[in-house]
This record gives C-alpha cells, structure tokens and sequence, in this order.
C-alpha cells in the first residue's frame, strides 16, 4: 500500500457577515449570505446557489466596494464547482477575487479564502503551475501579516508541498512540510492524530528521497500516537503498520516487517474480510513472504488475494494482473513451470482485453512469458513473444527508446542460443545504436550490449573486432562501477579468453590475475 499523502481540502466559505456588517448596511444581506452558507453545508447545491445569487444582487445594490460582493460571488462560485460547472465556477472565482480586492486591497487577509478556493481549483483540474502560484501568493498574505502560525498555514503549507511532490519536487517540499510539523504540534500538542498526519506527510517525502531512516523515526512515532488514540486495532493502526513495514522492507528488514503485515491484515479483515483493503494488505504480506524466501507461504497468500479479487471485480479485471504476475514468478522460483505457464498466459490475455494489444503493459506481460519459455528451452514460442514485444514497444515508445534497445539486445541473445549468429549480430547492433544515445545515463547497459557482441564476434572468429568491444566494454565499467567491482572482473576474464585465442598469453595471464584480486576481495 503506497502510504497517502493527506492534504486537507482548502474549501473556504469563511464569510464573516457579521463582521462586514456596518450600521448603514441593511442585515438583510449578512442573513441572506447565512442561509446561502447553511444550504451548501448541507449540499442543497440548488437552493444555495439561488441563495448566493440572491445575495449577489444584492451586495451588487449595496455599492461596487462592498466587501461582501466578493464573499457572495465566493460562495457562488463554490456551489457552481460543486454541481460540476466547471466554467462558471472558474470565472466566478475570478470576479470574486477582482470584488474583494476592489474593496480591500490586494494582500488583505481578507482575499485568502477565494485564494484558497482558486488554487484548489486550478489543482483539482490539472493546472498546476497556476494552483502553485496561487498558493504561493496567499502563502505570502500569510506571512507578511506576521501573526501567529495556525491552521490556516498549515493547509497553505500542506497544499504547496503536495503539488511538489506531485511533481517529484521532494526536496522543495520538505521544508514545507517540516513547518506544518512544527505548526500542528504547537496548536494541537505533541499527541494529537493530527500530529500524526503530518509526520506521515513528511516521512513519505523522506521514503521517496531515500531517507529511510528518517522516515522510519517519523512513522514509528506516527504509529505510537494512533494506538493511543484509536486502540491497537484501529485502521488508522493498520494504515501506520502498513507504512512503517514498507519501510522496514526497503532496509532489507524482512523478518520485522512480516508481524506488523500480520497485525494490519488482521485489523483490516476484523472490519470487513472482503474488503479492497484486505486485498492491499494480503499483497503486501505476500511479498515480504516472497522477500523472505518463504515461497510456499507466499503462493497461498497470493492465491487467497486473487480469490477476494475475483469476488470483488470479476475474473477479467486489470486490477488481477500484478497479483497473478507475482504468483506466476513464485511459482517460477520454485521450478513450478506447468504451474507458472497458464498463469502467465492469464496475465497476457488479461491485459490485453483490457488495455488493447499496443499497450506496453502486454509487452512487460510477453516478456515475463517468454522468459519461462527461454528457460525452458522453448526458443521458437520465446522468439515469437520476444519480437511481438519489440513492435509494441517500438510503436508506443519509438524506435530509439531504452526499452527497444534492451529488447533488441534480448533478442540477439535469443538468437546466439539457437545458434542463429547472423540474426543476432544485427540486433546486438541495433541495441549498441540505440544505447549510444543514453551512453552519459546508461553506461552499463551500452557495457553490457558490447561485451554481448564482444562475445558474438569471438565465436564466429573476428577477433580484432572482438577485442575493440571488449576494450571498449571494460574501460566503461570500470569508469561506471570502479576498479574492483564483479562486472569488471567478467569484462577481464572475456577479454582473457580472446586474448589467449589471439595468442597474447602473457597478456591473458594479466587479466586473469586482475579478475581473480577483485573475486577474492568481492568473496570476502
């Protein structure tokens, strides 16, 4: 369960009637507004707009810089949103904003609740540049009034650093949300739930710049605050269990991630056993199992996913494949091919009803299928599943796409196993092509395909060719993975081989010499 990153939403009324009301102002008006404001808390969207309206007409009478024209057209446009009418909303929004500022500037306090209304607007529809602009200005009206930071901020704050992260911006949001943090134990105390959002907003902006550490005190003192508050048992306990164990995973820590999976699986289940969260929590207890080498436990936890969500949405739902895909690769581990072959197809035909046949999801399915029938020595059906992956993904990424060149570098080795060197070396060189392109951000594939065609050229007897590639090939890895690593310490024993072939024995003797320093310091 990927942990939620909880915002909450801006939606501001805030009116404040009686406050605007003067003495020449006719109450008539603050009263109309009240029972605009009453209509669409209960969301009787159609009497509230007719109110909102009303009460336009007559802030409208009431003089052009009435602060209450821009709080009725708020409201308006808050009910216009509400019904789905996107448009008048927006423009609505618009000439609530113009009417407030009309009336009391551009940086009073007073514009913050249609600003905060806008930006989560601009949000909610996909223009993101323009919700962090306008978050950023009301962010600004908040702090430049210098009074003490509340809830209002924290929202502010929360909203501007969901957009970061949204945009993969973690480090721009984490000082934000560190503020939030800061401003939530001031005003709710150090043991509030609220308290325990917040640290669960900032651990996940941690987890995703690999401060697991971090996010692991985060998350701990999270999951402490809600047995507290809400028993042991809760699903806000489940919701922190599921959280923190991912945690514990991505450290490796399989053994202590397991019982809390245990302890949200049985929360989850007490509440309702057929519930999608059941399903989330038996795939998350089901790959640690698969994590821990447990495979015989995780085939049944899989297996009793996929039953629960064949009963949720049928047998042909999209939502099957990922869990059937880990089935089948369990079962593959464990040698259980004739079971792993027809939950393979499964997948494939799944997706493909679902996705249609183009869709790079089927190639990933192809290829998990093919990867069974490669190691079952079923060349002929992997070649055929191999080169129908190659056109999805030539079609949906293009011809020179990381992807297409790990394919074409699949297919060449495809091809050298059935012995068809002709084949494969114009794919090996398709690859090498395609892999040039990424050399600065992929060095070891392009390694990786010369060594592969390096390799090729050896056997059919080129050696002069084959030695430029595996020149070539060690100088890259050594440049990418250092001196000592295991991958240079292959590249040497290849270039060994070919050196010897070439009659260079002296030279073969070095490079194994190197190659057996770097296994005895990689053995250690």
């Amino acid at each position: 369960m990927k942990p939620k990153f909880t915002i909450p939403v801006a939606i501001c009324l805030l009116l404040n009637v009686h406050s605007l009301a003067a003495t020449a102002q006719p109450t008539d008006l603050n009263q109309t507004i009240e029972a605009a404001d009453a209509a669409y808390k209960t969301k009787d969207f159609k009497h509230a707009e007719e109110l909102f309206s009303q009460a336009l007409a007559k802030a409208k009478a009431a003089g052009p810089n009435d602060t209450r024209l821009g709080s009725a057209l708020n409201g308006l446009a808050l009910t216009y949103e509400a019904q789905g009418k996107k448009t008048e909303a927006l423009e609505t929004y618009k000439k609530a904003l113009d009417a407030k500022e009309a009336a009391v500037g551009h940086n009073d306090a007073a514009v913050l609740p249609i600003l905060d209304n806008l930006a989560h607007f601009y949000r909610a529809n996909g223009d993101v540049d323009t919700a962090l602009t306008t978050y950023k200005r009301a962010l600004a009206i908040r702090e430049s009034a210098k009074g003490p930071e509340n809830g209002d901020m924290a929202k502010n704050l929360n909203s501007l650093a969901a957009i970061y992260r949204d945009t993969a911006k973690n480090a721009e949001a984490e000082p934000l949300l560190v503020r939030v943090l800061a401003i939530v134990e001031k005003l709710s105390g150090p043991d509030n739930p609220s308290v325990a959002v917040a640290l669960n907003n900032l651990a996940v902006v941690y987890r995703e710049q690999n401060k697991i550490k971090e996010a692991q005190v985060l998350y701990e003192r999270a999951l402490k605050i809600r047995e507290k508050t809400y028993g042991a048992e809760s699903q806000e306990v489940a919701a922190s269990l599921n959280n923190l164990a991912r945690v514990y995973r991505e450290e490796g820590r399989f053994e202590e991630a397991e019982p809390l999976l245990k302890r949200a699986l049985a929360s989850v289940e007490k509440v309702d056993p057929e519930s999608p969260a059941v399903v989330t929590a038996l795939n998350n207890l089901a790959t640690v199992y698969k994590e821990e080498s447990k495979y015989a436990d995780a085939e049944v936890t899989y297996k009793r996913t996929i039953v629960l969500e064949e009963k949720l949405h049928g047998p042909n739902d999209y939502g099957l494949a990922p869990t059937l895909t880990n089935l089948s690769l369990v079962y593959n581990i464990q040698g259980k091919d004739a079971e792993a072959e027809p939950v393979m197809k499964r997948v494939v035909e799944i997706t493909e009803k679902n996705l249609g046949p183009d869709d790079p999801n089927l190639a990933i399915a192809l290829n998990n299928l093919e990867e069974l029938y490669r190691q079952q020595g079923k060349f002929a059906d992997a070649e055929v599943l191999l080169k129908k992956t190659l056109a999805i993904r030539t079609k949906a990424l293009g011809p020179e796409h990381p992807e297409v060149a790990t394919n074409q570098s699949d297919l060449a080795l495809l091809y050298r196993e059935q012995g068809k060197l002709t084949e494969a070396e114009p794919a090996f060189k398709e690859a090498i092509n395609i892999e040039e392109k990424y050399a600065t951000q992929r060095p070891g594939e392009l390694a990786n395909s010369l060594n592969n065609l390096a390799k090729l050229y050896r056997d059919e007897g080129k050696l002069p060719e084959s030695e430029a590639l595996y020149k070539r090939s060690l100088a890259l890895r050594e440049q990418t993975y250092g001196a000592s690593d295991a991958r240079v310490a292959a590249s040497l024993r290849n270039y060994a081989i070919l050196l010897r072939k070439m009659g260079k024995t002296t030279e073969a003797d070095s490079m194994d010499s190197r190659a057996e320093t770097i296994e005895a310091k990689t053995e250690k």
